[in-house]
């Protein structure tokens, strides 16, 4: 537990950074004895913290044991919303593959488990102010992989709607090679399915469509 002369200074200095006044913030997910440290650093700060997210939510807390591909799903979701709502990821594990997913789904920050008391607060203050923060133990291992021109050709086919048959035909490829070629491709791009993929690269706002959809099948 925190002193109260911690506690008053977590409060004076999250209120500080944002402008003499605490964020709205909701907390999903189901990250059980992480939730429940996340909710004390919040009320120690003496910030309003909900179950459920609404037209005064600032910023989501999504408090998971890892960053899976459902985690990164619903992120990206809400971001999609346009609502302007910050998502802060707060995870036990934090590896390099989950963090780049969880950033290119459109988290601002993601936070560990054990940083929690130190971290969170400041965490959001950068987020809201337009950062992205990352846990030093990846650092810039987590940035975005490059797509390969291969790779762009086969999801700019993907997008069309070709199956991997039908792009395997198209390209002379082996039907093997373009599974293979696809699998790296979802793994950059933080997906796990077609349909994801899809959405991603035809989402403007991602930047991931680049280079994708301007490419020639020939």
């Amino acid at each position: 537990m925190s002193s109260t002369a911690d506690i008053a200074q977590r409060q004076a200095s999250a209120a500080d950074r944002n402008g003499g006044r605490l964020p709205n913030v909701a907390i999903t997910g189901n990250g059980g004895g992480i939730t429940a440290r996340v909710v004390e650093v919040l009320v120690e700060a003496g910030c309003d913290a909900d179950a459920v997210v609404d037209e005064t939510t600032e910023v989501v807390i999504s408090a998971h044991e890892r960053a899976g591909a459902e985690v990164c799903a619903e992120i990206r979701e809400r971001g999609q919303m346009g609502t302007g709502v910050l998502t802060v990821l707060v995870v036990e594990q934090a590896s390099v593959g989950d963090v780049r997913r969880a950033v290119q789904a459109g988290a601002r920050a993601i936070v560990t488990d054990a940083s929690v008391n130190q971290a969170l607060l400041p965490s959001i203050t950068a987020a809201l102010a337009g950062q992205i923060v990352l846990p030093a133990s990846v650092g810039a291992d987590a940035a975005p992989k490059v797509l390969t021109t291969r790779e762009k050709q086969i999801l700019g086919l993907v997008v069309m709607g070709m199956t991997n048959a039908e792009i395997a035909t198209k390209l002379f490829l082996a039907e093997s090679t373009v599974k293979s070629h696809l699998s790296s491709a979802f793994s950059k791009l933080g997906v796990s399915s077609r349909s994801e993929a899809a959405t991603v690269i035809l989402n403007p706002d991602s930047g991931a469509g680049l280079g994708i959809l301007t490419i020639p099948s020939k």
